[in-house]
């Protein structure tokens, strides 16, 4: 991929794409992600789409927390809860033509990225998800059922892609333990379906 998004595309991303000028380091921080993210990756449809990188593959996250937070306000990237979502602002920048196209068939044969959609019945129906990530977290069936929901929207949201289901299973885990302060809170007001005084 590393030859499909180049000097070109990343110019572009730099003076097109991003809403602020971004310092030096900012720069550099964001290609080395591009460089690592990309290096052995085929030049195919399936590659090229946004990714995320986890706080915790960073040996010292917090000495780049001012960086990611200025690539955050340029647009190019989207701070999560514990992770960074490198957004797909290289797709215009790049020859398409260039990429190899991918069958549905070779798709999921090929253990290629399949979007979260692929997996979400699996992740509803996941007996042992549902049984191991209550226990850990203490939260009800009811609130964890509710996260997942959020959890497969904001992937879609952001078009996540996984290897298989057990790639998905371990990031969604991940993710709900991150996330636990989006359990919608449970309604403690009753219906009132008489009149007052009646």
């Amino acid at each position: 991929m590393l030859t499909i998004i180049n000097l070109y595309a990343i110019d572009k991303i730099f003076s097109e794409v991003s809403t602020v000028k971004l310092s030096a380091q900012s720069q550099m921080i964001y290609i080395n992600c591009l460089m690592h993210h990309f290096r052995n990756k085929p030049p195919k449809v399936s590659s090229s789409v946004a990714f995320e990188i986890f706080e915790e593959d960073f040996k010292d996250y917090s000495k780049y927390k001012k960086n990611f937070q200025e690539l955050h306000r340029s647009s190019l990237v989207t701070i999560g809860a514990k992770s960074i979502i490198f957004n797909n602002v290289w797709g215009k920048y790049i020859d398409k033509t260039k990429l190899e196209k991918v069958s549905p068939e070779e798709y999921v044969a090929g253990f290629n990225f399949q979007s979260i959609s692929s997996f979400k019945q699996e992740l509803i129906n996941s007996r042992s998800l549902l049984e191991l990530v209550q226990m850990r977290y203490k939260i009800t069936k009811v609130q964890l059922e509710k996260l997942i929901e959020i959890f497969i929207k904001e992937q879609e949201t952001f078009d996540k892609k996984y290897h298989n289901f057990s790639d998905c299973i371990k990031h969604c885990t991940y993710w709900i333990g991150s996330n636990l302060d989006k359990i919608p809170k449970e309604s403690s007001v009753k219906s009132t379906g008489k009149i007052l005084g009646q």
